[in-house]
C-alpha cells in the first residue's frame, strides 16, 4: 500500500502541474497577470541582498532566475518527476524534488497559487519524503564483485523501479498520512461550527451553497433545487462525515466503512463543484487508512524474519527508521499545535462570547499555541504544516464582476470566461480536475473588489491584447484588436427556477466598479 500511494499521489502532482503549466504564462508569466519575475525583484529590494536570508524568508528556486523559461523548467521537472515515481520510482529524492519545485512555483504564483490544496499537496509530499525509501535507486548492489558484468541499462532501470517502502520504516510516514487525513477532515467541520455561522447552525448553509461557490457546475442547478428537508440533511451527514468519521478509522473494524464514507464524500463534492485537483488529492490521501499491518508478525507465524533474509541493505534501511519517528514525531507535534491554533481562531471574540469559551481558548493558546510559535513561524514560509477548513462562513448571495470591453465606447462586449458564470444561457462547466485559477480569484474579487489588487494588471494586460492572458478566457473573448474601453460591473448572480425558460442564471445590476479608457 505505500508504494501505491506514493505513486497515487505521484499522479496528483503530474494534474497539478500540467493544470498550472498551460496557464503559467497569462498568470505569472512576463508578460502575465502577475509577473514573477517583478515579485522577486520586489522581494529583493525589501528582504536585501543577503541569499540565505533571502531563501529562509521566500524559499524558492526562482531566486535563481524568474523568467518564463525558469517557470517552464519548474513545470517541466514537476511533470518528468511525476511521471518517473507513477512509473515506480518512489523514492526520497523524487518526492523532495517534487516539493521544492512546487513550493517554489507556489511563491512565484502569488495568489493565484494561494489555495489550501495547494499548501495541502506539499503537506502530503513533506509526509512522501518521510514514507519514501532514502536510497537513490541508480545506486547499484554494494556487494557486486568488482569483475562483475554489468547489467544493461534498461535492466538497471527496471530493478530501480522496483525500490519499494520496508514495513517497518514506513509505518511512520503512513501514520503522517493518516493523521494529515484526520486533520483535514475534523478541521473542515469544526471550523464551521467554532465561526457561529448561523446557516450552519441552522442547518440552511446548502440551501445557498450550490449557487455561491466559486465555479458550480451543470449538476449543482439541479441539486439547489432540491427539496429544503434535503439540504437539511445534507448538513447533518456532512458534519458526522467531517467529525465523526475520521476518528472511527482508529476502529480496525469501522476503519473500511469510515473510508468510504470519506471517499463519498469526496465524490460527491467534486460532482456538484469545481475544486481542482482537491478533491482527488483528498481521495488519495483516506487511501493511506486502507493499508494496516498484519496483527502478528513474521516470527510468530513461523516464518523467517525480514532480519535473516538475504539482504545486504536491510540494516541500513531500517537504521533510518528511528530518525524517521523522531521526524514524524516532530511533524505531528507541530502539526497539533497549528490545529489548535486554527479551533481557536475560528472562534469570535466578542462581547457575546461565553467568558468559559474565551478562558477554554486562551488555556489551548497557552499549552499548545505559544510553546511552538517560534517554531511555526520559523517554518511558516515552507507551507507544509497547515491549518484547513473550507467555507468556515458560508456567503449567502454571490456578486460577480462583468468585464466589459469596447473600441468606440459606444458598444461594449462582455468577455466570456471559460468556467466563471457570465452568460445566463450557458450551463456551469465542469473543469475538474483542472483548476482555472484566474476563475477562481474572480470569485474572491468580486467579494472584495477593493482588495483584488491585481485587477488593474488584468485589465492593463487586456488594453494590450496579450495573447497569454486572453488565451485563460473564453474563445469569444479573443478579439480582432484590443480595446480602448473597459469597464467592470457587478451584478447579482442567481440560479435561475426551474420552469422559467432556457436559462440558467438570473441576474440584477448592483453598480459600476469603474471604467478605464486607454
Amino acid at each position: 500500500m505505500p508504494r501505491l500511494l506514493l505513486r497515487l499521489l505521484a499522479g496528483v502532482h503530474l494534474v497539478a502541474f500540467v493544470s498550472l503549466w498551460v496557464q503559467i504564462d497569462g498568470l505569472i508569466g512576463s508578460r502575465g497577470i502577475l509577473p514573477a519575475r517583478d515579485f522577486f525583484a520586489y522581494l529583493e529590494r525589501v528582504l536585501g541582498a543577503g541569499a540565505f536570508e533571502r531563501f529562509v524568508n521566500v524559499p524558492s528556486l526562482l531566486w535563481f532566475g524568474a523568467g518564463d523559461g525558469a517557470l517552464h523548467a519548474l513545470c517541466a521537472a514537476g511533470v518528468l518527476l511525476s511521471l518517473l515515481a507513477i512509473a515506480g520510482m518512489v523514492t526520497a529524492p523524487v518526492f523532495a524534488a517534487l516539493w521544492i519545485c512546487y513550493l517554489s512555483l507556489v511563491w512565484g504564483g502569488q495568489t493565484f497559487l494561494a489555495f489550501q490544496w495547494d499548501t495541502l499537496l506539499l503537506e502530503a509530499t513533506l509526509c512522501a519524503v518521510v514514507l519514501a525509501p532514502l536510497g537513490w535507486p541508480f545506486r547499484g548492489p554494494a556487494d557486486a564483485p568488482a569483475g562483475a558484468i554489468r547489467r544493461p541499462v534498461a535492466a538497471t532501470v527496471r530493478a530501480a523501479f522496483r525500490v519499494a517502502p520496508d514495513p517497518a520504516a514506513a509505518r511512520p510516514g503512513m501514520w503522517l498520512f493518516r493523521l494529515l487525513v484526520v486533520k483535514l477532515m475534523f478541521l473542515s467541520g469544526a471550523v464551521k461550527l467554532l465561526s457561529l455561522d448561523p446557516t450552519w447552525w441552522r442547518l440552511t448553509a446548502l440551501d445557498v451553497h450550490y449557487f455561491t461557490q466559486p465555479l458550480p457546475v451543470a449538476a449543482s442547478w439541479y441539486v439547489h433545487h432540491l427539496p429544503d428537508w434535503f439540504h437539511q440533511l445534507s448538513v447533518l451527514i456532512m458534519f458526522g462525515v467531517e467529525l465523526v468519521v475520521p476518528w472511527l478509522v482508529f476502529s480496525r473494524r469501522l476503519r473500511k466503512p469510515g473510508v468510504w464514507f470519506l471517499l463519498a464524500l469526496q465524490l460527491l463534492i467534486a460532482a456538484t463543484g469545481n475544486y481542482g485537483f482537491f478533491n482527488l488529492l483528498t481521495a488519495v490521501l483516506c487511501l493511506s487508512w486502507l493499508d494496516h499491518p498484519p496483527s502478528t508478525s513474521p516470527l510468530r507465524q513461523g516464518k523467517p524474519s525480514a532480519m535473516s533474509t538475504a539482504d545486504p541493505h536491510l540494516l541500513a534501511r531500517l537504521a533510518g527508521t528511528p530518525i524517521r519517528w523522531l521526524v514524524a514525531t516532530t511533524f505531528l507535534l507541530l502539526s497539533l499545535s497549528v490545529t489548535a491554533r486554527e479551533l481557536t481562531r475560528s472562534l469570535p471574540r466578542g462581547p457575546d462570547t461565553p467568558p468559559t469559551t474565551v478562558r477554554l481558548a486562551d488555556l489551548v493558546d497557552r499549552v499548545l499555541v505559544d510553546p511552538a510559535a517560534p517554531v511555526l513561524r520559523a517554518i511558516a514560509p515552507f507551507r507544509s504544516i497547515n491549518g484547513y477548513g473550507l467555507f468556515r462562513a458560508m456567503t449567502t448571495s454571490r456578486p460577480e464582476i462583468v468585464v466589459e470591453t469596447s473600441v468606440d465606447g459606444a458598444t461594449w462586449t462582455e468577455l466570456a470566461f471559460r468556467f466563471k458564470p457570465g452568460d445566463l444561457e450557458r450551463p456551469p462547466r465542469a473543469a475538474f480536475p483542472h483548476m482555472p485559477r484566474l476563475d477562481w480569484q474572480m470569485w474572491f474579487a468580486a467579494l472584495d473588489p477593493a482588495g483584488a489588487d491585481w485587477l488593474g494588471s488584468f485589465v492593463e494586460r487586456l488594453f494590450e491584447g496579450d495573447p497569454a492572458v486572453l488565451g485563460l478566457l473564453g474563445e469569444a473573448s479573443r478579439q480582432a484588436e484590443p480595446p480602448r474601453y473597459v469597464r467592470l460591473r457587478l451584478y447579482d448572480y442567481r440560479f435561475s427556477d426551474p420552469g422559467t425558460g432556457a436559462e440558467w442564471w438570473r441576474r440584477e445590476f448592483l453598480y459600476d466598479l469603474g471604467s478605464v479608457a486607454r
